[in-house]
Formats: C-alpha cells, sequence, structure tokens
C-alpha cells in the first residue's frame, strides 16, 4: 500500500479513508491518488490526449461502461494522471440542474468544482493573484480579452486589475466564476473606478458564455500550467431532457469535440452508461432526428456540431471487466488497506480473498462495486470472528440501479422548448 500524499496523514488514516469511500461507492478526494487495475488501455488514451492539449489543440473522448463497473472511479484515475502531469481539472455530475443543452447554466458548477494542480481545495482566483497592474502577465490578459472575448469580459477584467475600488474586488471576482454581473453593474464599478463611462453592448449569458471558458483557458496556460481537462460524469442524463435540449446538448458535446468551445489548451472526457445507446440513441432516433431539429429552426452550424457530438459518444471506450490478475491485484490492496487501517493481520493472501468473493458473486456479470463491498464485509466479518466467515448471499442480482429506465416524461420535450 503507497504512503498517503496528504501532507500529517498517517498510513493507517489513508487507509481507512481509503476503505470507507470503497465500502460508500464514493471516489477519493482529488487530493488522494486511486488505486487503479486493469485500465491501461484508457490510461493510454488519457495521456495522449493530455499530449495533445499540452501541444496546442483540444481533445476529447468518451468512455462508456455499464452501472456499477467504475466509470467515476475511471475519471478519477485520469484526474489523477492530468493533475500529475501539470493540468488543471475540472470535474462535473451532470443533473437535471446543470443541462449540458445551457453552458451558462453548467460553466458555474465546472468552475466551482475545479482544482489547480496539487491544490487541495477548488477555484481559480489563484490564476489572478500575480496579475500586477501595468505588468507583462496583466498586460497579456487584458490585450487578449480585448481581441478576442466578449467586452464585458474585457471590463471586468480591466476593473479588477486595474481599479482602485477594493469594494469591487469580490464581486468582479464573482462574475468570473458565476457570470452573475449584470452589465449596468459593470458600469457602475467602472465610472467609480475610472470616472468615465462604459460603453457596453448586449450580453447574453448563453451566447457569449464561451467568452469565460476562453478566459480561464487563457490563464492557465499564462499561470505555466499544462491545459485543462473536463471531466463530465453520468452524461446518460441527457436522455431525461426533451428532444431539442437533448440536441443542443449533443452540440455542445461536438463543440468540445470539434474545437475545444474555442479554448487552445481544453480536453474533455464523456462518461456515459451502457444502457444508454440502446435506451437514447437508438430507440429515439436522436442520430438522424437531434441534428434534424437543429436544421428546422436554421441552426446548419448545430445541427454538424451535435452529428459530431452524437459521433464522439459513439467512439467511446468500453471499460472491459477486469481479468484475473487485475483482480488478484485489487484483493491485494483491500487486504493491505483493511489490515492497516483495523490493525490487524488476516493472514490471507489476495487469492485466497478472490477465491471467497467469486465464490460469493459467481455471476461473470456482477458489478465491480458489488464485489468491492461484499470483499469489505467479508474481510470485517473475518476480523471480528477471528476466523473466515461462513456466508452466503441469495442468488441473483445484489443491488438494483438507481436508475433503471428512463422517465417517461423525458420522452416529452419541456414547455419551453
Amino acid at each position: 500500500m503507497e504512503s498517503d500524499g496528504a501532507a500529517g496523514r498517517t498510513p493507517a488514516a489513508a487507509a481507512l479513508r481509503l476503505m470507507e469511500h470503497l465500502r460508500s461507492g464514493v471516489p477519493l478526494p482529488p487530493s488522494d491518488r486511486p488505486p487503479v487495475f486493469g485500465r491501461a488501455r484508457l490510461l493510454a488514451r488519457a495521456a495522449e490526449m493530455c499530449d495533445a492539449v499540452s501541444a496546442r489543440g483540444s481533445r476529447c473522448f468518451a468512455l462508456q461502461a455499464n452501472y456499477g463497473d467504475g466509470k467515476t472511479h475511471a475519471l478519477r484515475a485520469i484526474w489523477s494522471l492530468a493533475a500529475e502531469r501539470g493540468f488543471v481539472v475540472s470535474n462535473l455530475v451532470l443533473t437535471r440542474d446543470t443541462p449540458l443543452g445551457r453552458l451558462d447554466q453548467v460553466y458555474p458548477k465546472i468552475i466551482a468544482d475545479t482544482y489547480l494542480p496539487g491544490a487541495g481545495q477548488p477555484g481559480v482566483e489563484r490564476l489572478l493573484s500575480g496579475l500586477e497592474p501595468g505588468g507583462a502577465a496583466a498586460t497579456a490578459v487584458l490585450r487578449f480579452a480585448e481581441d478576442h472575448l466578449h467586452p464585458k469580459v474585457h471590463a471586468v477584467l480591466h476593473n479588477l486589475i486595474e481599479g482602485s475600488s477594493t469594494e469591487a474586488v469580490e464581486p468582479l471576482l464573482g462574475d468570473l466564476a458565476r457570470m452573475d454581473m449584470p452589465v449596468a453593474e459593470v458600469r457602475r464599478i467602472h465610472r467609480g473606478n475610472f470616472r468615465t463611462a462604459l460603453r457596453l453592448g448586449r450580453f447574453s449569458p448563453q451566447r457569449d458564455v464561451v467568452s469565460y471558458f476562453r478566459l480561464v483557458d487563457f490563464l492557465i496556460t499564462a499561470a505555466g500550467h499544462a491545459g485543462w481537462v473536463l471531466l463530465l460524469d453520468e452524461v446518460e442524463l441527457v436522455g431525461r431532457l426533451g428532444r431539442g435540449a437533448r440536441a443542443r446538448a449533443y452540440a455542445n458535446m461536438g463543440r468540445m469535440a470539434a474545437n475545444g468551445l474555442g479554448c487552445a489548451h481544453l480536453g474533455t472526457v464523456f462518461a456515459v452508461a451502457s444502457n444508454f445507446y440502446d435506451s437514447v440513441l437508438a430507440k429515439r432516433r436522436d442520430e438522424s432526428e437531434a441534428p434534424a431539429w437543429l436544421e428546422a429552426r436554421g441552426d446548419a452550424e448545430g445541427a454538424e456540431c451535435c452529428r459530431a457530438g452524437i459521433a464522439a459518444l459513439q467512439d467511446a471506450i468500453l471499460l472491459e471487466p477486469l481479468a484475473l490478475e487485475g483482480w488478484q491485484q485489487v484483493m491485494q490492496v483491500l487486504l493491505d488497506a483493511h489490515e492497516a487501517a483495523y490493525g490487524w493481520n488476516s493472514g490471507l493472501t489476495a487469492r485466497d480473498l478472490w477465491q471467497e468473493v467469486q465464490r460469493l458473486t459467481p455471476e461473470a456479470d456482477t458489478k465491480v462495486r458489488t464485489r468491492l463491498r461484499i470483499a469489505i464485509q467479508w474481510l470485517d466479518l473475518f476480523m471480528q470472528h477471528g476466523r473466515a466467515p461462513q456466508v452466503r448471499l441469495p442468488s441473483g442480482r445484489y443491488e438494483v440501479p438507481v436508475e433503471e429506465a428512463w422517465d417517461a416524461e423525458s420522452e416529452a420535450a419541456p414547455a419551453a422548448e
């Protein structure tokens, strides 16, 4: 068992932390390196993406697996790989409140879960901390914003970096993270800082959110980081959206795949449940009908991006089942962590533990998460009673996915499509 990298944490505390996260099926926090086995192909693809992104180019790929077979843990492994290579990493779990068709609603959630390399807490404020008025770095940022971004973004940066009002700093920083400052408020702050009127055109969050993505991307590389990696989990929840919202979500995936939303150094990974392909893409004929929906509304560019987004999902890497060697490596990690966490010696080998887990879960399609939990609970009983427990489980399924079927309501488009 590797010693934990977090400062001040003992090996026993790190092992206990790992045990509790595996029990609950929740990934380790970003500061902890996750144990990874049997994912060489996936990590090679992620490393290839990182190399391409750091060499100036946006890239994207998708991964798919059945419910409970390790998509989220795979994303965390990619996170660890990217962070070690000097990338800023953002994580987003899609929900009803973060529909991928509305990037203006997605952006604040992404920034709220963005981690700089080595950071234990999310936040992008450090990207702005070294920008001194008149300095070379500040001048470069302001010039980029003036030349390439919406005038509102340039005005926010100008007032943040060169303005004299300390009271305005917090709301200006907040706007860069949430896009929540009205244009009228930016004008007011500018007048107070520079005693001149500011002319700003109309700002549309849905249309102009791309300027905020491009700014963060520029700040990341200007600060010396390798690039930006965006991890999107539970993409299958796109299937709960109405037809038009799904089409716009696919289009945004396509924009990420094609040019990284205009960012120069953005890599995106989509994680999607395997049943999405039959239950949504095939059943609802989205491959043809989603682009057609956009074309019927005069959005030819969106239709083309929609096709690109669907193609990226269809080209997903399948998380393959762990082979015997991989499972024995997993069992060894569990044994080492359990003994270190609770201060005991089982006398077992990884092969012994795997044989017990395999006996209790003989079905080949048993979920990875289920086997991990059973292994931990079996070790708990062994530790408590001092001998190998004689237990058996009822045949059949051990757990039922929270969502197995798509809601009927998702077939109907929202009222305000």
